[in-house]
């Protein structure tokens, strides 16, 4: 992968040496690779042996890349600020299933709706469409609002209840 600076290497997420652990009550112990972008150590002590695969499974590397965040309302309830688009680099290294086992992009779409397991081109696909939205946002539905706006505003003049 080329960086922006010009160079050759693996770019931003360039991983310090870390490493997790995962110990057992009896003795045993897991390691893995942390990499460098995880916000969270899974490092964990104590687990009963019965229970390893259980905590083995548990482990998602994680690093939150923002979103946004709108007033959003359930149905006609009222509406409340919540992070909507939200990207998160995931990876899971004892996935299981059909969960890739190498990191990818999720995106929340609200709540608990995603769009998941992104690979790089899924990932310049959506950035794509989103900008084409944003476009679309910007220079035709704002200035299709604004006239449907003033249109209502020049027949309703004010009288009539908005329906």
């Amino acid at each position: 992968m080329r960086r922006s600076d010009g160079g050759q290497g693996p770019g931003p997420f360039a991983p310090p040496a870390r490493t997790w652990a995962v110990s057992t009550t009896g003795g045993e112990v897991v390691r893995g690779y942390l990499p460098g972008w995880a916000e969270d150590d899974p490092s964990r002590a104590g687990v009963h042996p019965d229970r390893l695969h259980f905590a083995l499974a548990g482990i998602v590397h994680q690093a939150n890349r923002g979103g946004l965040v709108v007033p959003v309302a359930p149905g006609a309830g009222p509406a409340r600020d919540a992070g909507v688009l939200v990207v998160t680099i995931d990876c899971i290294p004892f996935a299981e299933d059909d969960d890739p086992d190498l990191p990818v992009v999720n995106v929340q779409i609200v709540d608990d709706w995603w769009i998941r397991n992104l690979d790089p081109a899924g990932v310049t696909d959506l950035g794509r469409r989103l900008c084409a939205l944003g476009d679309r946002l910007t220079g035709t539905v704002a200035p299709e609002l604004a006239s449907a706006r003033a249109d209502w505003a020049q027949r309703h003049h004010g009288d009539d209840p908005v329906g």
